[in-house]
């Protein structure tokens, strides 16, 4: 009885896993090809710093903001040597809950990556802040392929929210996630 047991829930776990890599329409979920090598998560309940809200969040009391007099929201800022594993870094997955009451063109964020000796900036790109919805707590996720030209262990990476047309708006649960192919 015991073993019959053991069999028929082994069954129905196979079968539910089978299942799980499938779309109602029957064709194959693709599994995510990477894996992490490096991860940051800020909530900002304890951190001290002026670019910090404390009138709303959206997993607390605390949140980052951005406004008139705030260009910069909270970001990142590493040397490539200080990730483990860099040589194998593929791509940087960002994540994080926006608040805006409307969409604005010029709220971006952007992924810059210096040489530290030559004092130049070596890659700049920018993806606009799209929330999922306005007026409430929206989800935005943006991804940034890195090619291996960009790993030096000298060079600095900076991620960061740019707020060049200093629009009053909040982050929360802002995560980094660096990513290297399977």
């Amino acid at each position: 009885m015991r073993l019959s047991l053991m069999l028929a829930a082994s069954c129905c776990m196979l079968f539910i896993s089978a299942c799980s890599n499938r779309k109602k329409d029957g064709s194959e979920v693709k599994s995510d090809s990477t894996s992490t090598i490096y991860y940051e998560f800020h909530d900002f309940e304890s951190l001290a710093d002026s670019r910090v809200d404390s009138s709303k969040g959206s997993s607390g009391k605390f949140s980052g903001a951005v406004s008139d007099k705030i260009e910069y929201g909270f970001g990142l800022d590493r040397q490539i040597k200080e990730i483990s594993s860099y040589k194998s870094l593929t791509g940087i997955r960002v994540s994080f809950n926006a608040m805006m009451d409307k969409l604005y063109p010029d709220a971006v964020f952007v992924l810059s990556i210096d040489d530290t000796v030559a004092k130049k900036n070596v890659l700049w790109e920018s993806s606009s802040i799209k929330p999922a919805k306005l007026g409430e707590w929206s989800s935005v996720n943006l991804t940034y392929k890195i090619k291996q030209e960009f790993l030096q262990p000298e060079y600095i990476i900076k991620l960061y929210i740019w707020n060049k047309g200093k629009n009053t708006f909040s982050f929360d649960d802002l995560v980094f996630d660096f990513v290297k192919a399977k």
